[in-house]
């Protein structure tokens, strides 16, 4: 349990030293600190829903691929 609050801190404080550099740094536009906000919180809405996707999709490509099927043996003598 105290893994995953280590992991979610490092996540939210990973998440605010970026948006943080984001703000600093210039990207080339004449962006307001406000508009550069707003673009990297988007930014980081849309990277954060992809990671659930990649793996619903995966997980469909599993479930669609030919899997190897053993030969079932009846015993039972008819």
């Amino acid at each position: 349990m105290k893994r995953k609050k280590f992991y979610r801190l490092a996540a939210v404080g990973v998440a605010i030293i970026v948006a943080g550099l984001f703000m600093f740094c210039d990207l080339g536009l004449g962006f307001s600190p406000i508009m550069k906000f707003f673009v990297v919180f988007f930014g980081l809405i849309i990277g954060l829903q992809c990671i659930p996707a990649v793996l619903m999709f995966i997980g469909m490509l599993k479930g669609i691929a030919p899997q190897t099927r053993t030969k079932v043996i009846d015993h039972s003598g008819r």
